[in-house]
């Protein structure tokens, strides 16, 4: 989701969970956003670098399920550089197999080093241009 418009973290996760709904991958909206917001409490998941990576395991998904949004205007949350958030990559793996989540963390943690990674997804303009960018950069993550 290209240039999302979204005032708050919580607007852009119910995006995204819309998104993986409306693809198929997970059935209850409001649960996986209200878990993944519970996560998010916990805890910021805004690793610096106008990234944040909001994550949960949920009942309803049967493997690791990834959404991307960039957001038209960016969002101020708690990180360690202070920069305002710009890109949301949301994470749902299965509740039963933590260690599926783990595995696609850690690349993802590797990929979202790499700035040309990032510029190549603030700079998509379309759904398929964020895809390219994992594309070219990360290949799959599972």
């Amino acid at each position: 989701m290209p240039r999302l418009e979204s005032d708050s973290l919580a607007g852009a996760v119910s995006c995204l969970v819309n998104q993986l709904v409306d693809n198929g991958n997970v059935e209850s909206v409001e649960n996986l956003v209200q878990e993944v917001m519970r996560r998010e409490n916990e805890g910021s998941t805004a690793i610096g670098g106008g990234l944040v990576i909001p994550h949960a395991r949920f009942s309803g998904v049967s493997e690791v399920r990834i959404a991307v949004a960039t957001l038209a205007d960016p969002v101020a949350l708690p990180s360690e550089d202070g920069r305002p958030v710009d890109i949301v990559i949301l994470l749902v793996g299965p509740e039963g197999d933590p260690r599926q989540m783990l595995r696609v963390l850690a690349r993802l943690a590797r990929l979202v080093r790499q700035e040309i990674f990032l510029q190549g997804l603030r700079e998509a303009q379309t759904p398929a241009d964020l895809q390219a960018a994992f594309a070219e950069f990360g290949g799959s993550l599972a």
